[in-house]
């Protein structure tokens, strides 16, 4: 196998391997030196020097990887490896080294029904039975496929904020494709492609301006990757993406929004893909410290918070190695002895609610929000209607 990127060349031999990345979810779980960073990198070194032709265990074990990031934040020789890392799975698929069994079996159900849950196209948008939306809207909510097929109480409290709220939206329902994600942080890369082709053909035919998600790595992918993608492809990008946690705090601070009175102890775990990969660490506390929430930091936070351990396709391929980094994090949110653990995405949830096993009562901040808001200015407006206001 030989790299064909220069990028990742360069960058493997940037590394002075002093393994301050050790921070690592997965070397921390495993404790195994080819799982670390810095084993990754000294593996693409030997690859570059044409002295190691991977194997199916060596690659297995670069596939251990969340691209969490926590790695990036901490290298000393401010090496982009996040970048590094999806770059360098895309030439294993490349060389026919990869996609690992999962992977490939998560692309062959998405191939047939643009979501890797394997889900029906047809149930895509069975969670938004008895909204109505409008054909056309400058802002567009992209619901992703972990809250449309997973965790239906975040899409569903997403569009009755909205509504509440007043604002001037559509929905795609099921034109509406998987934003890409799982693939591109596995090297499938070309699938990723199509379904940006789907996703901007559909925005483009509905007037959008404004993409809203309430998935962290469906703001990220589409924020990041999907300029980058349109670039390739010679197509103008000219909209704005927003998180939902960006929107509130927008309308809080706007004074459009105001909370009832409440008072719990509540502690927040950063979703890697909306923290360390987008920087979006205030906005969600703050609307929390507005709702009256007081606070608990966990001993990891903001840009050194623990992954939960679901990204990246290790969910999918490691399914142990998952859940015992969510264990870890768990134990991080019950020391502080909070009654909720909140976060601002659909697959933190889903994982740290299968990791909590019951012991700790894991939220979305959409979810606390929406039953706790009190929109201003706007008269009359229900849950479940759409109006011709926006924010």
């Amino acid at each position: 196998m030989r790299l064909s990127s220069k990028f990742i060349e360069d960058e493997a031999f940037v590394c002075v391997q002093c393994h301050y990345c050790r921070v690592c979810p997965a070397f921390q779980s495993l404790k195994w030196e080819s799982v670390s960073p810095r084993g990754r990198m000294y593996l693409l070194k030997g690859i570059a020097k044409g002295q190691i032709e991977p194997d199916s265990i060596a690659v297995e074990d670069f596939y251990k990887c969340t691209t969490c990031g926590a790695c990036e934040v901490v290298c000393q020789t401010s090496i982009p490896l996040i970048e590094v890392w999806e770059r360098a799975r895309a030439e294993f698929v490349e060389a026919g080294k990869a996609p690992l069994p999962a992977h490939r079996k998560m692309r062959e159900v998405a191939e047939k029904n643009g979501n890797p849950y394997g889900e029906k196209r047809g149930e895509r948008s069975r969670w938004a039975e008895g909204f109505q939306f409008k054909d056309k809207a400058e802002t567009i909510y992209f619901a992703g496929c972990t809250a449309s097929y997973r965790m239906n109480e975040l899409a569903r409290n997403t569009v009755e904020f909205l509504n509440k709220a007043g604002i001037d939206y559509t929905y795609a329902g099921e034109d509406e494709y998987c934003c890409g994600s799982p693939f591109l942080r596995t090297g499938q890369r070309d699938i990723a492609k199509e379904f940006f082709l789907k996703n901007y053909e559909e925005w483009k035919r509905r007037g959008v301006r404004r993409i809203l998600t309430t998935c962290s790595g469906c703001f990220r992918t589409i924020a990041k990757d999907y300029p980058e993608i349109a670039e390739e492809f010679g197509l103008e990008w000219d909209f704005e993406v927003v998180h939902t946690s960006q929107l509130i705090h927008q309308l809080v601070e706007e004074g459009k929004v105001e909370f009832e009175e409440w008072s719990e102890r509540v502690t927040y775990h950063d979703p890697c893909h909306l923290g360390r990969h987008m920087g979006v660490y205030e906005e969600p506390r703050v609307v929390l410290e507005k709702m009256g929430a007081e606070i608990v930091e966990m001993e990891h936070s903001r840009e050194n918070a623990l992954c939960c351990g679901a990204g990246g396709g290790v969910k999918s391929q490691f399914k142990e190695l998952a859940m015992d980094m969510g264990k870890r994090r768990i134990e991080e949110a019950k020391e502080t002895k909070a009654k909720y653990l909140v976060s601002c995405c659909p697959f933190c949830k889903l994982h740290l609610k299968q990791a909590s096993e019951g012991e700790m009562e894991v939220i979305d901040l959409i979810e606390l929000v929406n039953s706790r808001a009190k929109v201003l200015n706007n008269p009359g407006t229900k849950a479940g209607e759409q109006t011709d206001r926006r924010s």
